[in-house]
């Protein structure tokens, strides 16, 4: 998968500057940051108040009513993402997204409460992965823990410890 993306960003930008006509030919690159944001979705559970009474499959809803939604609940489950613990890009080509429900995947929310700067955030998100790739590999450090702690946004409980090596 590594491999695949620095090759992609390789013959998409060819060592220049990198620009927003890139955006659109780093697809195996936009496909990187969406599983990346599957597993670790930068706001991790969201709420809503009912404003009618409602109906949702058996459950009955009457206003007023909180309802928390969990994009990482949600986004690991198996129905939509087949073995959902494993890093995997290849979820994002265009017939496997065609394939799920609407919302198996909301990073950014969604209906009139999505997020204002979500196609800012996919630009500014591929570009930045493009810009590190063209000069560096980065590798966690040996050992170093991981354990995701939801706050109002999603983090990194103990940070990254990351090693970079410059590519050659």
């Amino acid at each position: 998968m590594e491999r695949r993306f620095h090759q992609e960003v390789d013959a998409v930008v060819a060592g220049r500057e990198l620009g927003f006509e890139d955006v659109a030919k780093l697809k195996y690159t936009e496909m990187v940051l969406a599983e990346s944001m599957r597993l670790y979705p930068p706001a991790w559970a969201m709420g809503r108040t009912a404003i009618d009474d409602f109906a949702l499959g058996p459950y009955f809803m009457p206003k007023g009513t909180n309802i928390f939604l969990s994009q990482y609940v949600t986004q690991r489950d198996s129905r939509y993402f087949p073995d959902p613990e494993r890093f995997d890009p290849e979820r994002w080509r265009p017939e496997a997204k065609a394939a799920r429900p609407r919302f198996s995947y909301f990073p950014f929310g969604g209906g009139a409460r999505q997020c204002i700067g979500e196609s800012f955030a996919w630009m500014e998100g591929i570009l930045i992965l493009a810009t590190f790739a063209q000069r560096w590999r980065l590798r966690l450090v040996p050992g170093h823990r991981v354990q995701p702690q939801p706050l109002i946004t999603l983090r990194p409980k103990y940070g990254m410890q990351m090693t970079i090596e410059e590519r050659s």
